[in-house]
């Protein structure tokens, strides 16, 4: 592991002429509910580890990679046998950058003040991440091509965590061929609970749940356990009560300035100036959905005023797949 710590991974190649050439490998990171290639959801990393130069970056393919302690072993190719499933070891950024004290900037640079502002909180949410491996000669980099020399790239999928520690966390991928539990159709019906993402058919994230996003679209914000937010909901200010800020318990609305995507959240901690949305360490979003038939229930056939619903409104189809009845 030392060598994942202290150096950048290159493996020194001659070429033909006899020049000394570098093959370096690089990592195409897709987040789960976003397509491969959406600047939101996809980051680009290389075995680039010293923190001090954090801020490095290789061009590849005209997408800027940054560096970051990553490795993968156990890449193996075979005719016969089990598929092989490497495993992928990097940085622990949500143990590194879980902190209250901004004097603590272990790995803040690549989380927070970077160009990596990375949306999630914990490794689990990293399950199902599609991870494209590439390997280029360090001489068809940096040259703005939009389709430079490279060897074949492997995709492969997280499917859980193999260990972690406070410094690195290690995942075990997949190949797209040998998930557990795929089937086809690749569909997996589930009676009384909706599988697709909240929120996902505006937003780009698929399946069809057409939940509004935007505050003038909904009548009310609740739970994942279905009970509504209740009072008055202020929008998030960078100076609020200046200098002591927010308290842990206070809640506070975000609105996304490209989408006008509103979300709730609550603080974990006493905080100041830090943004819900880039500092998820210290909020947690609260208006979720608990995927079942009520939860669908209050959003589409609510009202403004009470709890009564109007069962003419239709809930949207293919939600609720219905099993039961063919047991």
């Amino acid at each position: 592991m030392t060598d994942l710590v202290d150096t950048v991974q290159k493996q020194e190649i001659v070429d033909g002429d006899g020049n000394l050439d570098s093959l370096v490998e690089l990592f195409d990171i897709t987040l789960p509910g976003y397509d491969s290639g959406d600047a939101a959801g996809t980051f680009y990393l290389f075995n680039g580890t010293d923190l001090e130069q954090a801020g490095n970056k290789i061009e590849f393919a005209q997408n800027d990679y940054e560096a970051i302690p990553i490795q993968i072993t156990g890449i193996e190719i075979a005719s016969s046998g089990a598929i092989a499933r490497p495993t992928l070891t990097v940085a622990n950024i949500p143990v590194l950058t879980k902190t209250r004290d901004s004097s603590e900037t272990v790995l803040q640079s690549i989380r927070n003040d970077g160009s990596l502002n990375l949306p999630f909180e914990r490794n689990d949410d990293l399950i199902g991440t599609r991870v494209v491996y590439r390997q280029a000669f360090l001489s068809d980099c940096n040259t703005d091509a939009a389709t430079p020399n490279e060897l074949p790239t492997q995709t492969y999928y997280i499917d859980r965590i193999s260990s972690e520690n406070n410094i690195f966390v290690t995942f075990e991928l997949a190949s797209p061929m040998d998930l557990e539990r795929v089937t086809i159709p690749a569909r997996q019906v589930i009676g009384q609970y909706c599988p697709w993402q909240y929120q996902g058919r505006d937003l780009g994230f698929g399946g069809g749940c057409t939940w509004r996003y935007k505050e003038s679209e909904q009548h009310r914000f609740f739970r994942k356990d279905d009970t509504e937010i209740t009072g008055t909901i202020n929008a998030w200010s960078s100076t609020y009560n200046s200098p002591n800020g927010y308290s842990a318990g206070d809640i506070v609305k975000t609105t996304d300035v490209s989408t006008s995507r509103v979300q709730i959240w609550e603080a974990l901690f006493d905080n100041y100036g830090k943004n819900p949305e880039t500092n998820r360490q210290y909020w947690k979003r609260i208006d979720l959905c608990g995927k079942t038939m009520n939860s669908c229930k209050i959003r589409f056939q609510g009202n403004n005023s009470d709890n009564t619903l109007n069962t003419e409104v239709p809930l949207p189809f293919g939600g609720f797949p219905g099993s039961k009845k063919f047991k």
